[in-house]
């Protein structure tokens, strides 16, 4: 906005422009734009000085001056961009509304000039939150490492407020600086893990650090960063030196959650061996989130050799509940031939080994009746039939369990009353 103060007295002129003796009074300056006016009392309202007054603004433009406003909008920044007034872009920066202070960022990563670097810089670092999530959201399309550099000096400050926030805004920006600047922080000892794994997750897939990721996977004390760099290394199904560094990992790493994802990763760089590993992990590791996770890496296959590990895991007894519908979900999901028949020879055993003190509906990872059901309804009727005839040895949740969804799909057998659970209308043929 242009802010002019004029002061006349009555026996003063403008430009030419006099006061006719036959005008009295004080009318003020309303109708005109970007203009403060300050009147005498004694001046009278004259048209033509007011018409002056109006125009002004465009005699500035006309001229090439270039006042910065008090106050721009998306519109004002628009405008200033067309007319290489970045200055006025530049105002964006300190505008209280978010959106204003994001679009003046956006339009500045396009602005070939130094002021673009001058502003973001001047302005990134904000006087209250001392990092401007506004202008970081507004940096995420641009790689030139000029603009983001100032914000990734904030984000290497340990003592950055709402840090973790910032290296996920420094994520989102492509820039090489912003990829050099997590990669910092992800190998901070001292920084906390949540930060580390975020910064982890921000070059994973990079091939620039590759090295990284491996020493990470290899040295860091903390299991959580070393499992974050072992899915970070997944990309590189080309490299030896990520698969042997994965393969090592998933044969003598202590945690379990660190062995599952680099069981995941080396399973993704496409490995000779993957079946061996993977049924030999579900079967035997005694970690229950590397067997989930081995479970999950044959989600909707149609490969003979995976289907045969899955049928050795589902009649084999498993004590973990996720482990159990992990199980069933990758069954479900899996198109092959052989699975129906997998869910429904598995009832019988499932309803023995699991279905013990209460109802599968209670007892986590033991749905498989609904799981035969939902994979091969057509069948169910057979199916259920030979899982009540083969009912030796069921508890009487499992029997009951059974009877019902027999009941439900067209058949007519006795339902047995078990403790909390009567149901003495369904008790006859």
């Amino acid at each position: 906005m242009l802010n002019v103060a004029v002061y006349l007295k009555p026996e003063d002129s403008l430009l030419g422009f006099h006061r006719p003796d036959s005008h009295k009074g004080n009318r003020g300056c309303h109708g005109v734009r970007n203009v403060a006016c300050k009147l005498d009392a004694s001046l009278p309202f004259h048209t033509d000085f007011i018409m002056f007054l109006s125009i002004l603004p465009l005699l500035f433009t006309l001229i090439g001056c270039d006042f910065t406003p008090s106050y721009v909008d998306g519109s004002d920044i628009n405008d200033a961009l067309a007319l290489n007034r970045f200055k006025t872009v530049c105002k964006g920066l300190e505008m209280e509304d978010d959106e204003i202070r994001r679009y003046a960022t956006e339009s500045l990563i396009n602005v070939d000039d130094p002021i673009a670097q001058e502003c973001i810089c001047a302005n990134v670092a904000h006087p209250t939150k001392m990092w401007d999530p506004a202008i970081a959201a507004g940096l995420k399309g641009t790689e030139r490492d000029e603009l983001v550099q100032c914000f990734a000096d904030l984000v290497l400050q340990p003592a950055l407020p709402k840090r973790l926030e910032a290296v996920t805004a420094l994520a989102l920006i492509p820039a090489k600086s912003a990829r050099e600047a997590s990669a910092t922080i992800a190998a901070e000892a001292s920084t906390d893990v949540e930060i580390r794994v975020r910064a982890v997750g921000s070059i994973s897939g990079n091939p620039d650090y590759e090295e990284v990721l491996v020493g990470l996977l290899k040295n860091d004390k903390e299991p959580t960063v070393r499992a974050a760099a072992a899915k970070g290394l997944s990309p590189f199904k080309k490299s030896k030196t990520t698969k042997e560094a994965l393969a090592a990992s998933l044969d003598s790493d202590e945690e379990g959650v660190v062995r599952a994802a680099a069981l995941v990763s080396l399973k993704k760089t496409g490995v000779r061996n993957a079946d061996e590993l993977v049924c030999k992990a579900m079967m035997e590791d005694p970690a229950e989130e590397v067997r989930t996770a081995a479970v999950g890496t044959y989600q909707g296959t149609k490969r003979s050799n995976a289907v045969k590990c899955l049928r050795d895991r589902t009649l084999t007894f498993e004590e973990s509940a996720s482990v159990r519908m992990r199980l069933l979900e990758v069954l479900k999901s899996s198109p092959h031939k052989d699975v129906p028949d997998i869910l429904c020879d598995a009832i019988p055993f499932w309803m023995r080994s699991y279905v013990k003190e209460d109802i599968p509906e209670k007892v986590p990872g033991t749905m498989i009746v609904e799981a035969q059901n939902d994979r091969d309804w057509e069948n169910s009727f057979d199916c259920l039939k030979r899982a009540y005839r083969n009912s030796s040895g069921y508890s009487c949740f499992a029997k009951m369990h059974v009877a019902l969804w027999f009941r439900e799909v067209g058949g007519n057998t006795y339902v047995p009353n078990c403790p909390g659970y009567e149901h003495p209308s369904l008790t006859g043929d």
